[in-house]
């Protein structure tokens, strides 16, 4: 990647958003990092990069649910960086129980944080982004999704929306990526026996590796994937767009 590129990760304390910010920093891309937890855990994080790949790592606090959070960090951006070529709207909740026990605040939170944060980084950042919006999404906003977690879905299907409805106006290549299970700390962390049923219901054969997320992003870069594209991610090696 170019050394002189520049891309913004949300969510990076763990998982997936971690995996993207040491690919594309161990390849000399400029990376900003937020987080809304987890400063400290963060922060070695990026002293980590910065010994090893002698990256160019900048972090900042983020309130998906709180406008002028995301429009601090915006005009932040703005002032240091001037023009950004990556944005990666990662950060997401979760918050299962079964679809007749969970409550309104519950399904709200997961709404505001994963649906209007996403559109609020997409609202504030088109204007200074100069390449792609990649926006973390699931096949559980496609075909997957549970019971235990119906405010999850619609969030992941919402995005996917906002991924077409802003590819129709913005400058800039939107896209939507939609993985099944990934292998990170969370899904590590999750009950063996209802993950195990899980994998099963949706015939997943083996968790997909955090790793593959960013090699994807980089394959949608160098092949100039259409704006608006919803790429399935079902494997390692299996993996496309739907639409």
């Amino acid at each position: 990647m170019d050394k002189k590129q520049v891309m913004l990760v949300t969510g990076t304390n763990q998982g997936i958003g971690k995996a993207i910010v040491k690919y594309f920093a161990s390849r000399g891309v400029k990376i900003i990092m937020t987080y809304h937890t987890k400063k400290n855990e963060v922060q070695v994080f990026k002293k980590e990069l910065k010994e090893k790949y002698h990256a160019s790592i900048d972090t900042y606090y983020l309130d998906l649910k709180d406008e002028e959070s995301v429009k601090k960090l915006y005009e932040s951006v703005k002032e240091k960086d001037g023009k950004i070529n990556y944005l990666v709207n990662n950060a997401a909740i979760s918050q299962d129980s079964y679809l007749f026990d969970k409550t309104k605040s519950e399904f709200m939170e997961v709404l505001e944080v994963n649906v209007v944060g996403t559109f609020l980084m997409m609202k504030y950042f088109d204007e200074i982004v100069n390449g792609y919006i990649f926006n973390m999404s699931s096949t559980d906003g496609i075909d997957t999704g549970s019971l235990y977690s119906i405010d999850y879905n619609i969030s992941k299907e919402a995005i996917n929306t906002l991924t077409k409805d802003f590819s129709l106006v913005s400058k800039n290549r939107i896209i939507s990526l939609c993985p099944n299970w990934v292998d990170t700390e969370s899904t590590r962390s999750m009950d063996k026996d209802y993950l195990k049923k899980e994998l099963e219901r949706i015939n997943q054969k083996e968790l997909i590796s955090v790793d593959t997320i960013p090699k994807v992003i980089r394959e949608c870069i160098v092949n100039h994937t259409p704006t608006g594209s919803i790429i399935r991610i079902e494997g390692d090696n299996n993996y496309g767009r739907i639409n």
